[in-house]
């Protein structure tokens, strides 16, 4: 079954996204997904991460169809999220300067990082994305390691 798209703002943004990993240092690790418009890589053979095109249906512009690309990653996987823990990452939150820490839907911290896609996305903007989100989820889920004794877990894309 063919992916479906929200609007053509959506599906052109998608192509550009896989146009450029597949010729990038993603190429080989790359992972499309069947049933949506979600891209998993692998950065130095240890960190996930989630490449979502969406569609951006509620936004400030009449009559424009818009789309975004948001990358995410794991910080912590399978173990419980603290209270001191969530302070922290709120606060670190403001060291950032792409992106920020988060709760997914399953209580995990990950780290997320969006730019706005379409005809005029920038493949810097995009590459800039996709690494610091690779980057600090690495460097946080070491850190988190260390200060908060969560389990660290090695990703796969099996």
């Amino acid at each position: 079954m063919p992916l479906s798209f929200s609007n053509h703002a959506q599906e052109l943004t998608y192509t550009a996204v896989v146009n450029y990993l597949s010729n990038s240092l993603f190429k080989d690790s790359m992972r499309l997904l069947d049933d949506m418009p979600r891209i998993a890589v692998l950065y130095q053979n240890t960190t996930l991460i989630e490449i979502d095109v969406l569609a951006w249906e509620v936004h400030p512009w009449e009559a424009s169809e818009l789309a975004i690309v948001r990358a995410s990653s794991m910080v912590t996987l399978g173990s419980g999220i603290s209270a001191e823990l969530v302070e922290y990452l709120l606060t670190e939150n403001r060291r950032m300067r792409f992106g920020a820490f988060q709760l997914d839907e399953a209580g995990q911290a990950v780290f997320a990082h969006s730019i706005l896609g379409g005809e005029e996305m920038d493949l810097m903007e995009l590459q800039t994305c996709i690494l610091s989100v690779a980057t600090i989820a690495a460097t946080y889920e070491d850190i988190v390691t260390e200060k908060f004794g969560n389990r660290q877990t090695i990703a796969t894309l099996g």
